[in-house]
């Protein structure tokens, strides 16, 4: 399970996941555009800044709380990677609806499978090497293992998104932009916690 203190180098990491998750925000309020936000590289690095700091401050606490129940210590580095990768995922689908104007339908399947996938492989890295720290050597059968368990995150997640954004009627007054990543945020809910489940039981135990 790994030593359940904060050392220096998993600062050093998640202050990368903490700035990469403010960094992933731009993709999705150029999007969303709400009213409140306007690119400029003065906001992207108040978002870079901030997100930073919140991760160290977050990581903290949990290395605090940690010391009494290591698995409250893993599952805060879980999710922190599940955040920094939830955000990728939305990045990328944000980016694909935008450019091709496409937010409803066949089509966001296809493009939630693209997201899922980048954000999943990007995922299996992480988790190996400092959730779960598992220091084996990258081999295809546990990477199997790890897309087999992330196949049922990926078929929840898939289908929320697909069903809200195509079968359900956006609310009044809300763009389609924005109900998709409603719908998408509803989804990461569940997906996240077969995964952390599936992980933990069947590919890092």
């Amino acid at each position: 399970m790994g030593n359940s203190i904060a050392i220096k180098k998993d600062y050093y990491l998640v202050s990368f996941i903490g700035i990469g998750f403010g960094l992933l925000l731009i993709p999705i309020l150029e999007n969303v555009k709400p009213e409140f936000w306007s690119l400029t590289l003065g906001n992207a690095v108040l978002l870079a800044v901030f997100f930073g700091i919140f991760a160290n401050v977050a990581l903290w606490i949990a290395g605090l709380a940690g010391r009494k129940r290591p698995a409250i210590w893993q599952f805060a580095k879980f999710g922190a990677i599940g955040s920094f990768n939830a955000l990728l995922d939305f990045g990328i689908l944000n980016l694909l609806s935008l450019f091709f104007e496409i937010y409803a339908g066949a089509t966001i399947i296809i493009f939630n499978v693209i997201s899922f996938a980048i954000a999943v492989t990007n995922s299996y890295l992480w988790n190996k090497f400092w959730a779960f720290k598992n220091d084996s050597p990258v081999n295809r059968a546990e990477y199997g293992k790890f897309i087999l368990a992330s196949f049922g995150g990926l078929i929840i997640n898939t289908a929320i998104v697909y069903g809200l954004t195509t079968f359900v009627m956006s609310p009044t007054g809300m763009s389609l932009p924005l109900w998709e990543n409603i719908a998408k945020l509803i989804a990461v809910i569940p997906s996240l916690a077969w995964n952390f489940s599936a992980y933990r039981l069947m590919v890092f135990k």
